[in-house]
């Protein structure tokens, strides 16, 4: 534990002021970046929320999928963060949680990619050999993604003293 005060979550008036902000920070104006930089400092869980790039693959995953349905948005979210617990857990390492993050997506192409072929009905030759090549290329990188997090555990796990920044991403850095 630490005397450090936690830090406060942004309030609807910051939101309302980082618009404007991002506004003329977009257009060119150094200041309005300097001060967004700084706002960013002062709130570190916008920028790692906003910077999680797995979050927003899964995302751009999610919404290919679901084609629009809330539901099947929402059920399949639900769905993904299940599986991601049971494959990292609550506290994975760096690592765990970056290969188990390549396992999602995989994951999520070779589904999606496999619902597009259930229906291919209505492609030429061409596409369906194409999509074919895509399916198969995703299956094997989704194989690969799994083979790696089991490698990894499998290193971290002989591993006498792993390095706290390696092995839990909660840590503070130096």
């Amino acid at each position: 534990m630490t005397d450090t005060p936690s830090p406060t979550r942004p309030t609807a008036e910051d939101w309302k002021g980082l618009k404007a902000l991002l506004e003329r920070a977009n257009a060119g104006d150094a200041t309005a970046v300097e001060r967004l930089r700084a706002f960013l400092d002062d709130n570190p869980e916008v920028w790692r929320r906003l910077g999680d790039l797995a979050a927003v693959a899964e995302h751009a995953w999610l919404t290919l999928i679901a084609h629009g349905d809330v539901l099947s948005f929402e059920a399949i979210r639900r769905e993904l963060a299940h599986l991601k617990e049971s494959l990292v857990g609550a506290a994975p390492s760096v690592v765990e949680k970056m290969l188990g993050d390549s396992v999602l997506a995989t994951w999520l192409e070779l589904r999606y990619l496999e619902s597009v072929s259930a229906d291919a009905g209505g492609g030429s030759r061409t596409q369906g050999g194409m999509l074919l090549k895509r399916l198969e290329s995703a299956q094997r990188r989704h194989l690969a993604a799994l083979k790696s997090l089991v490698h990894t555990r499998k290193l971290l796990a002989e591993s006498p003293q792993p390095s706290p920044r390696l092995y839990n991403h909660q840590c503070k850095s130096a």
